[in-house]
């Protein structure tokens, strides 16, 4: 245990009682770092600074993936830096990379008591988006239609359908070790590239994830019906206009376009 209360060290012996456990009373921020990863360095300092601008509301824990290969391995984490939200002893959300820090305080906030609600979904919506969490795509195909039928013109709609999309192309391609194997053996496997995409941005890792269907739009622009293309603008619908990726994506997927 470090000298604040808010902040741990996990390890095999301890995790379970500083992770686990400990999300039942708050949540609790588990970053999965190891000493030569660059990113890592970049990504630890902001969640040190959160965790005491916080002051204690959330509590971070720091997982070394060198020394403690198998918590890692049981929580499947396969890149780095990978953090896990734990609350009421669950993962409740994740990142994978660097994430802007307004993307990290918009996470911690959405378990938080008393946090932002003006800022998340209500009703329907709030419905349909636990249930993408839940990574239930038939319930939130349902409740998107019933969304859809009654308030045609709800905010929502398009980010709760494009996750919709990523997550039912995930789930028709689960096992990313072997989307990641098809793509070194063929780099031009359009299918595969474009589920792996999925499964980075259901993880949060959109920069990744942009990056994999803007290379598909470079291969192949018309596969799929243009799925790539199709793909981007719908994760700026998840992004918002705002997001710091989406206008250097909108210029790169331009510059491929003409």
């Amino acid at each position: 245990m470090t000298a604040e209360a808010h902040k741990v060290v996990a390890t095999e012996s301890n995790f379970r009682q500083a992770v686990v456990e400990a999300s039942q009373a708050r949540p609790v921020l588990v970053d999965f770092w190891a000493p030569w990863c660059g990113p890592c360095r970049t990504l630890m300092p902001m969640l040190d600074r959160l965790a005491d601008d916080y002051g204690g509301r959330f509590a971070l824990a720091k997982v070394n993936t060198d020394e403690e290969g198998r918590i890692a391995g049981h929580y499947g984490i396969r890149s780095i830096p990978t953090v896990l939200l734990f609350h009421h002893g669950e993962v409740v959300d994740q990142f994978v990379g660097v994430q802007p820090e307004s993307t990290i305080r918009e996470l911690i906030d959405r378990h938080l008591d008393g946090g932002t609600p003006a800022a998340q979904p209500s009703g329907p919506a709030a419905l349909a988006a636990a249930q993408l969490d839940a990574r239930d795509a038939v319930a939130a195909a349902a409740s998107i239609s019933e969304l859809e039928a009654a308030e045609p013109g709800h905010p929502s709609l398009a980010s709760l359908r494009a996750r919709l999309a990523f997550l039912e192309a995930a789930i028709a391609r689960p096992d990313v070790a072997a989307l990641r194997t098809a793509l070194e053996a063929d780099p031009r496997d359009a299918a595969s590239r474009h589920a792996l995409a999925a499964h980075h941005a259901l993880a949060g890792d959109w920069a990744t994830a942009l990056s994999e269907w803007l290379e598909l739009m470079r291969q192949d622009r018309a596969w799929g019906d243009d799925l790539a293309r199709r793909s981007v603008l719908m994760a700026f619908d998840v992004l918002g206009e705002t997001h710091e990726l989406v206008a250097p994506a909108r210029r790169r997927m331009a510059s491929l376009l003409h």
